[in-house]
């Protein structure tokens, strides 16, 4: 009624009613395309997702079989990733051995070569050793037996050459002692029993040119007159004194006793044997003044001889031979 009583408001519920009814066609048409578009226009997909998403007993039994599946896949790969695991640190552990055998192996073999190494260093020090001693010993015989300076002097320096290739600190000692014998070797002057030999060489050479003491009768003497001819046959003139001299018939043999005398002195210096020397000079001293007249130059041979007969033929050295003691001592103290 009250619209009715109300004209102006007639045509304001008429325009509202044009105005919705668009409205409502256009939500009507979006509704449609929404509908088109959810059910016919997705893509397969969101199709699947959303047979997926089905709840029925069926559906969720077949999910729950397809999970099962999936979790004993899993717990398969697992156990064979496991598996390959252990097997990966078993053989890291047997390499890690391996490599140290082979390590322990190459220590072994380096002190197995230290050893040889060192083995071979002691057979060559040995050898150099026994080199030394051989030649310290034939140095020492050498100048004891014989007095020979230089055989001694080259000995000593050999055997000298032989220690000094050792390496080995100990033998510092042997090398100055060897030192000082080679320096005493080479301060000794001249050796005597070379000069007691010149000087028996020198006195062989002017025999033929001395004057016999009683030699054959003179030029003069054949031509004197006949009675001082008798009274020389009977009467002989000698000076008096130690000197007996020797007859004509005689002197050969006094001269071959000469020499035997001379042969043996010569024998005396090979032996270095001072006293048979000594003696051996004085006997030729007095053959000398039997059978030669005493010139200036027989007196000078003479005195030469004698005083060479008076000097020791091997000089005293206390160092002689302290090389080789000192060897053999310290072999002895090195020796277990």
């Amino acid at each position: 009624m009250s619209d009715l009583s109300n004209p102006a408001a007639a045509p304001s519920t008429k325009q509202r009613r044009n105005f919705l009814l668009p409205v409502l066609l256009v939500i009507a048409a979006l509704a449609a395309a929404y509908g088109y578009f959810r059910f016919a226009g997705l893509p397969a997909g969101l199709n699947q997702t959303a047979a997926v998403a089905d709840v029925s007993p069926e559906a969720l039994d077949k999910r729950l079989l397809a999970v099962e599946q999936s979790l004993l896949q899993l717990e398969r790969e697992r156990a064979m990733l496991q598996q390959r695991v252990a097997d990966s640190a078993n053989r890291t552990n047997l390499l890690r051995d391996e490599v140290l055998g082979v390590t322990e192996r190459a220590g072994l073999i380096e002190d197995s070569l230290r050893e040889l190494s060192r083995s071979e260093r002691s057979g060559q020090d040995s050898l150099r050793i026994s080199e030394a001693e051989l030649l310290l010993t034939i140095a020492s015989e050498r100048w004891k037996l014989s007095g020979d300076l230089a055989g001694a002097i080259q000995a000593t320096e050999l055997a000298s050459q032989a220690i000094n290739t050792l390496k080995d600190p100990q033998w510092v000692n042997l090398r100055q002692v060897i030192a000082q014998e080679l320096a005493a070797f080479r301060a000794l002057g001249p050796d005597p029993s070379a000069a007691a030999k010149a000087e028996l060489s020198a006195l062989e050479a002017i025999l033929p040119q001395l004057t016999p003491a009683n030699g054959q009768p003179s030029k003069a003497q054949d031509t004197a007159h006949g009675a001082t001819r008798l009274l020389n046959a009977l009467i002989r003139i000698q000076p008096s004194g130690q000197q007996t001299l020797i007859a004509p018939s005689d002197r050969h043999a006094a001269k071959t006793a000469l020499e035997l005398e001379i042969a043996g002195a010569r024998a005396a210096l090979q032996m270095r044997d001072n006293a048979e020397f000594k003696a051996s000079a004085v006997r030729i001293n007095q053959w000398l003044l039997r059978l030669y007249t005493d010139t200036p130059q027989l007196k000078e041979r003479r005195a030469k001889l004698l005083l060479a007969a008076n000097t020791p033929l091997t000089p005293s050295l206390p160092l002689a031979g302290s090389s080789l003691t000192e060897l053999q001592r310290m072999k002895q103290g090195a020796a277990p």
